[in-house]
């Protein structure tokens, strides 16, 4: 593997360790969605404020008595209120995100092992292929699944049902937060793995025909 190729695979490395930091982030944080919430009686004496993640979040709710925080469990809504989200999308959502996770930091400590062996970068660069693939493929997969997931249920709510017994409603009022646009900017770094690793591949052949013709000619020079 020459230098330059070397050195485009290691971009990869970066790239990886982006996509990890990203899919750390959108885990870490409470902002898949927020939203704004009137109350249908008094729309204009009330407003309310919510955020949460794939776990957790907040609300904070005013109906012109003062901001009041309440802490959102994602987990308890699932269980006891069905009609909040769909458990199966929640689900295949997390688990995507954990194997976008996974793949990506297999993808970077590949990165490592292919540029310092050297007699062995043709299987290095498919296991290379293979982690970025997954990854990106883990990454669409929770993209798909969130927007479905939104544009099914939490476009119409994010509120609980004694919010909405007390005439609160987000309908319309809801948007995908930065913690999952950070999952488009993982899937995004892992395509620019891919390419950059398609790039170094063909140039790795190009480089084995002009060796392969030099030894012919060479070969041939000799025989005079």
């Amino acid at each position: 593997m020459s230098l330059m190729n070397r050195g485009m695979i290691f971009i990869t490395f970066f790239g990886s360790c982006l996509a990890m930091a990203l899919t750390i982030v959108s885990l870490g944080t409470k902002f898949w969605i927020t939203a704004r919430a009137k109350r249908i009686s008094n729309p204009l004496e009330s407003d309310g404020i919510i955020n949460f993640g794939l776990f957790d979040g907040k609300k904070e709710l005013n109906v012109a008595y003062g901001w009041r925080t309440y802490d959102i469990d994602v987990l308890h809504l699932l269980k006891y209120e069905p009609e909040f989200m769909s458990y199966g999308m929640w689900l295949g959502t997390v688990v995507a995100v954990c194997g976008s996770l996974v793949f990506s930091a297999l993808g970077s400590v590949f990165v490592i092992i292919t540029i310092t062996r050297k007699s062995k970068y043709a299987r290095g660069a498919i296991k290379l292929y293979l982690w970025n693939f997954l990854a990106l493929f883990s990454q669409i997969i929770t993209i798909i699944l969130w927007l479905t997931q939104f544009y099914m249920k939490l476009q119409f709510n994010v509120l609980s049902r004694e919010d909405k017994d007390n005439m609160w409603s987000s309908e319309g009022m809801a948007e995908l937060g930065y913690s999952f646009w950070c999952i488009t900017g993982a899937a995004a770094a892992t395509l620019c793995n891919i390419f950059i690793i398609c790039i170094a591949n063909s140039d790795r052949d190009v480089e084995q025909v002009i060796s392969v013709v030099e030894e012919k000619s060479n070969g041939a020079i000799m025989l005079y």
